[in-house]
């Protein structure tokens, strides 16, 4: 199974597996249309992988790991990680650290990562930003109206399992041929020049759940995607949707009759 360092709302790692299952064989191509941390498309053996959103910081992430070892990316965060005096037990241990009830680390990097973040949202560097990650609040990726990182200090450091993350992610990365896209999922360029042997996988903001990167997915963006996956299979070209149709007392009653 394999898992993102970035822990991207609504990333699929949990149930990878189950949905390998659903990509034909003959499959050229995947095109993760709301792509995420895109670990479906990292986690089969399709080479050749498009991927789209519209939020260009997860895209910029996964360049980042396209274009750098995953030694020199762990390197880089070390290095970052030592300039701003934020924890590090990978090196140092955990026994020196008190960590406080429900606290964890958080106590001793609270003060490090504001400053890390402050230096970052005028930047932009892009490995401040991966370091952001790992030391942030359950290691989200999210920013404000004023296009500002705003997660809180999380309660971990960069620890080995992150680590492995990390080098486990770039290996499956560094054997794809990726394509990017920061388009609308009505974009009708998306879709254009493709035939049987391509996978169109959505995977769209969810609308009867309340998270918070949900809360931008209208009725009439629902009704859109369905429209559309209509007239994908008009064209003879296939897809793979996930959703949710009942949370709680909520029902999807536009999934249900459209499934």
């Amino acid at each position: 199974m394999l898992y993102s360092p970035i822990n991207y709302q609504g990333n699929k790692s949990r149930i990878v597996d189950r949905l390998l299952q659903f990509i034909p064989q003959g499959t050229t191509s995947i095109h993760e249309i709301f792509c995420g941390s895109a670990i479906l498309s990292f986690a089969s053996n399709i080479e050749q992988v498009y991927l789209n959103d519209t939020n260009h910081y997860i895209l910029d992430l996964i360049e980042f790991f396209c274009q750098n070892e995953a030694e020199r990316i762990i390197e880089r965060t070390d290095e970052i990680i030592r300039q701003y005096g934020l924890t590090n037990t990978f090196y140092e241990g955990r026994n020196q650290y008190i960590e406080l009830k429900h606290e964890g680390l958080s106590h001793y990097n609270r003060e490090a990562f504001n400053r890390l973040k402050f230096d970052y949202n005028r930047d932009k560097d892009i490995s401040k930003l991966f370091t952001l990650i790992i030391y942030g609040f359950n290691h989200y990726l999210r920013f404000n109206g004023k296009d500002e990182f705003n997660i809180p200090v999380g309660k971990v450091d960069f620890v080995v399992s992150l680590r492995k993350r990390t080098v486990d992610y770039c290996k499956a990365i560094h054997n794809k041929h990726i394509t990017f896209s920061n388009s609308d999922f009505r974009t009708q360029t998306l879709y254009e020049g493709f035939d049987e042997t391509a996978l169109f996988y959505f995977d769209p903001p969810y609308l009867i759940t309340d998270a918070p990167y949900n809360t931008f997915w209208s009725e009439l963006d629902e009704k859109d995607l369905l429209d559309l996956l209509d007239s994908l299979n008009e064209q003879g070209l296939r897809f793979l949707l996930s959703n949710v149709t009942e949370s709680n007392t909520l029902i999807n009653t536009f999934v249900k009759e459209y499934y």
